[in-house]
Parts: structure tokens; sequence; C-alpha cells
């Protein structure tokens, strides 16, 4: 359990990275109209090339409903965020809502990478490691653009990178979880993955892609947002297929829920 959440800690601390990333607030100014277009493809990719397919994987006949359930929970969500901001001027609403929703999406999100960290490291230390590697490859893309995407909605640098630590700490939960309700959380990973991608979707779909369209100007124009776009997914890509193929993540996932035939 000790190296389960050491790795889980290790991967939280990648959601500081964003801070070295933007080293200074000029640079981040100066990329930041690409930052919620990457954001879109970076969110895109984890939610086609990861989580929509281990949900259906793992239950063909209720992964969908769950995917709606984030979906449609999401939404509801949004409706209150943006009750709770309507004082501020549109564009500010707009941007702390989605904010808070990419925090609350994330920290699902890593409480369910933290099941799948826990269960591998259940099955075999070495299972472990492999899978520890291949989910802080994920999250440092990840973690980047989300710290952008905050930054840009007003946070300070400082309150930007303690919000990106508080949701990647959930990760350290979903360890704990699983060593205390071992056989229940890993046959529960289908069902906090299907919320994180219907959540991520809706996010992605609903709350950033609509903001890119209202402001084209900030954006540069529809073909630099379609390139930043696909840019985040292609590289986003690239990660979460190079990583399954070398570290067996989704190998590892699908072990964790019959880690007791083992």
């Amino acid at each position: 359990m000790f190296e389960a959440l050491l790795a889980g800690f290790l991967i939280a601390l990648t959601s500081i990275i964003g801070v070295l990333f933007f080293g200074n607030s000029r640079h981040l100014h100066g990329v930041q109209k690409y930052v919620v277009p990457v954001a879109v493809g970076v969110f895109f990719s984890l939610i086609l090339y990861e989580l929509i397919p281990e949900t259906l994987e793992a239950s063909q006949q209720w992964g969908g409903l769950m995917i709606l359930l984030g979906f449609l929970g999401f939404y509801i969500l949004s409706h209150k965020l943006h009750q709770r901001y309507h004082h501020l001027e549109t564009e500010d609403c707009d941007r702390k809502g989605a904010a808070a929703l990419i925090l609350v999406g994330d920290s699902v999100h890593n409480f369910t990478d933290g099941i799948v960290l826990g269960g591998a490291f259940l099955i075999d230390p070495t299972v472990g490691v492999a899978t520890a590697i291949g989910l802080a490859l994920h999250e440092i893309p990840q973690e980047i653009v989300e710290f952008g995407v905050l930054v840009r909605a007003g946070y300070s640098r400082t309150r930007a990178m303690l919000l990106n630590v508080l949701s990647a700490s959930t990760i350290i939960l979903g360890v704990g979880v699983v060593y205390m309700l071992s056989e229940i959380a890993q046959d529960s990973v289908w069902i906090l993955s299907g919320l994180a991608a219907g959540s991520l979707l809706f996010l992605a779909a609903s709350e950033l892609l609509p903001r890119i369209h209202g402001n084209l100007k900030h954006y540069g124009s529809i073909w630099y947002a379609t390139f930043s776009i696909m840019l985040g997914f292609v590289l986003m890509s690239v990660v979460v297929q190079w990583s399954h193929e070398t570290f067996g993540h989704g190998d590892s996932m699908h072990d964790v829920e019959h880690v007791d035939e083992h």
C-alpha cells in the first residue's frame, strides 16, 4: 500500500507542471488564446481513446448510461454554477463556471485513476509501477492546459496551482479506497470512468467550445481555433496510445476488475 500511495502522491505532483510550463505571466498571456482550444482537443482525446472505451469494455449494457448520467449531472451542475456567478460579467461568469467544472471533472477522473493504480499494485508491484508511469504521462499535458484555463478564469497563479494540486490529490483517495474496500472499488471503476467521460464531454462540447465559437476574434479565427483543437487532440492521443502500448494502462484496468481471479 505504501508504494501505491507514494506513486499516487508523485502523480499528483505533476499538477504543478503548469506553473513550470508557463514560467512567467507574459508567456501565458502570449499563448492564452491557444490554451482553451488545446484543452478541448486534450479532453476529446481522453474521452474517445481512454474513458469511453474502458467504460464500454467493462460494461456494454450499462456503460453508456453512466456516460449519459455524467453528462447530465454536469449539465445540472453547470446551471447551478452559472447561477452562482450570474452577478459577474458574462465572460467572467463563463470562465469561472468552466474552471469549476474542470476541477470537479478532473477530481472524478483522478479518483478513478487512483482505483486503477491501487488495483494494479495489488496485482503486482511491477504492474503498479508501469501503470503509474502511464498515468503520469497522461496527466502532464492535461495539467498544463488546465492550469492555463484556471489562470484565464481569473485565478492567481498560486491559487490555480493549489486548486490543481487539490483536484489531482483525489488519486491518493482512490488508492486508499482500493485498499479499504478492495472488491467494491474494483467493481466500480467502470462507473466512475463513465461519469468522468460524460462530465468531460459536457465540459469540452458545451462549455469550452461555445466560448471559443462566441469569441473567435480573441482566438484568431475559426482556422486557428480548429488547428489548436486538433493539435491538442493529436498530441494527447499520441501520449495515450504510446503509454498504453508501452505500459499497458488499458490492460491493467481490465486486470483490476478481475484481480480476485488472480
